[in-house]
């Protein structure tokens, strides 16, 4: 009789079993467990992703010959002909729309002419302003030169809220006029921001208050830098260099819809002139700091400007090749690989090697490559694109999305690596897996679980995170286009966009131990039998 009831209670256990695990792959229906263990199998072909290998690519992508890879000077076509030479050499093949590996692309290159030049005028009274010491001008707001005469009016901080009962252009007209007023944010006795009670809110943000002012029709803004005991304004007002040359290279449709003048000015400049007509900027912000009301006024001083551009069309260039898939159902879809090749060039004599940012991320791609190349084609046409002016503002996957030579209704997943050589050495972020597709989302758990010494951190896989990484790197202009996307990234650190983001901070074994579950996560995606899913294609949007 026990005997039976032990029967009896294994063959339901056995059952519950069955039914658990049909269940399962229900819930899951991406995999095909004949796949999964393909996959699992396919990790002789991982062990081909070496330290060695790594390293071998990032040597020669931070060599000074490179020249910092800089979109599109001649360090990034140096760097082009190098991934070319690659993927020829390992039996990748070109595309029809990049018949050399190289995928072409028109870009504007923006270039001051000569020195602006910014000065504050009161009846025969003239401030000029010095450039670079005592202001700085903006020219990522115009697109060609410029010189004129306008009206000023103070604004206090030039902030405007809706929510809080505070508004420095209450009664005030600001149309065609250059608006002069303070950076960041009334504060309190201990520093903190008398709208949120922290160090900083997002009122006291610049590029906020010029996006307002161009909305409410002002001609531009001068905007006084508050004065700072640890640094003159030359180093206080660095950025916008780095922003402008940035911004100095953008896709020929790209242009200013809205002229906009921005300067940034000196306040112990502005404020020993404004002095001698008894207007004292110290009295004034402490007024606004004290009452928390606004002070706001036409001026009685005009400023006069001029500026000079010059722009050119010149041509960048990313570097594509497939590994054409052998399913003859399932060959027209694709599986994008990608990694942005370009880094920031040279100033001066100074080289920006960008060993993690991105020669880290590039080499873990084309070590990818050659390892799919080894195994041979898969179901799907697997496609591995290095992408040049991802520091120029995405541009490079901006331009081939726009016009693909491989259509993205048939790319069923693109899959990013931007930075994973530094921080944490057993864990990377993943940003984005879930955004579009839950199937993504679970391929990218799956071959985590396949790879040991490294665990998923996603506490910046969102859409309202402040640094805004989910929009900040190539993923995003196909996330755009609904195809499902994950980003790979191991963080900022303090050698971001320095020169001293060298090769011998990087963290090699790391980046073997990323690169082999990206490869995973690549092959798994060309094997299944079914494309990831869309599930939230809204969230791109956001």
């Amino acid at each position: 009789m026990s005997g039976l009831t032990n029967l009896f209670k294994n063959v339901v256990l056995l059952a519950c079993v069955v039914l658990i695990g049909v269940a399962s792959l229900n819930a899951k229906p991406l995999f095909n467990p004949a796949y999964e263990w393909r996959s699992i199998q396919a990790g002789f072909q991982v062990r081909t992703i070496t330290e060695e290998t790594l390293r071998q690519h990032v040597e020669v992508l931070t060599s000074d010959s490179l020249e910092g890879r800089e979109t599109p000077k001649p360090g990034m076509w140096k760097t082009a002909r190098y991934i070319a030479r690659s993927f020829k050499q390992w039996g990748l093949k070109p595309l029809p729309g990049a018949p050399d590996y190289f995928y072409r692309y028109p870009v504007k290159v923006k270039e001051q002419a000569a020195p602006p030049e910014l000065s504050i005028i009161r009846e025969n009274d003239t401030l000029a302003l010095d450039n670079i010491t005592q202001f700085r001008f903006m020219p990522f707001y115009h697109d060609s030169s410029g010189a004129g005469t306008d009206s000023l009016v103070f604004v206090g901080y030039g902030i405007h809220t809706d929510s809080l009962d505070y508004d420095d252009f209450e009664g005030i007209d600001v149309t065609d006029k250059i608006v002069l007023f303070f950076s960041g944010e009334p504060k309190d006795s201990t520093d903190h921001s008398f709208f949120t009670d922290e160090k900083w809110s997002h009122y006291a943000n610049g590029r906020h208050k010029r996006e307002y002012l161009q909305k409410i029709g002002a001609a531009g803004c001068i905007e006084i830098l508050l004065p700072d005991s640890t640094q003159a304004f030359t180093h206080q007002s660095g950025w916008v260099d780095r922003v402008a040359e940035r911004n100095a290279v953008t896709l020929p449709p790209d242009t200013v819809t809205t002229p906009f003048l921005g300067f940034l000015a000196s306040w112990t400049a502005i404020d020993s002139f404004f002095l001698q007509q008894n207007v004292e900027l110290s009295a004034l912000k402490q007024r606004i700091d004290t009452r928390l009301t606004p002070v706001s006024f036409p001026m009685d001083q005009t400023v006069r400007y001029s500026f000079y551009l010059s722009s050119r069309i010149d041509t960048a260039v990313n570097v594509i090749a497939q590994l054409p898939g052998k399913d003859p159902q399932l060959a027209d879809e694709a599986v994008m690989l990608t990694a942005h090749m370009d880094h920031e060039g040279r100033r001066d004599s100074v080289i920006f090697q960008g060993a993690d940012d991105n020669a880290s991320g590039t080499a873990a791609a084309l070590d990818i490559a050659h390892a799919l190349s080894k195994r041979g084609s898969g179901r799907r046409t697997q496609l591995v694109m290095l992408v040049s002016g991802e520091e120029k503002g995405l541009l490079g996957s901006k331009a081939y999305t726009a016009n693909p030579a491989w259509p993205l209704e048939r790319t069923i997943a693109e899959i990013n690596i931007d930075m994973i050589g530094r921080n944490t050495p057993d864990s990377i972020f993943v940003i984005g897996s879930d955004m579009l597709s839950h199937d993504l989302h679970r391929a990218v758990h799956a071959a985590a679980r396949w790879t040991r010494g490294i665990h998923l951190d996603f506490r910046y896989n969102t859409t309202d995170d402040p640094n805004r990484f989910y929009y900040r790197s190539d993923h995003y202009n196909f996330a755009k286009n609904d195809v499902p996307s994950v980003f790979y990234f191991s963080g900022i650190h303090e050698d971001y966009h320095k020169p001293t983001d060298t090769m011998e901070k990087l963290d090699f074994g790391k980046m073997e131990r990323v690169t082999r579950m990206i490869y995973r996560l690549t092959h798994t995606l060309n094997m299944t039998k079914k494309r990831p899913r869309l599930s939230a294609p809204e969230a791109a949007a956001h």
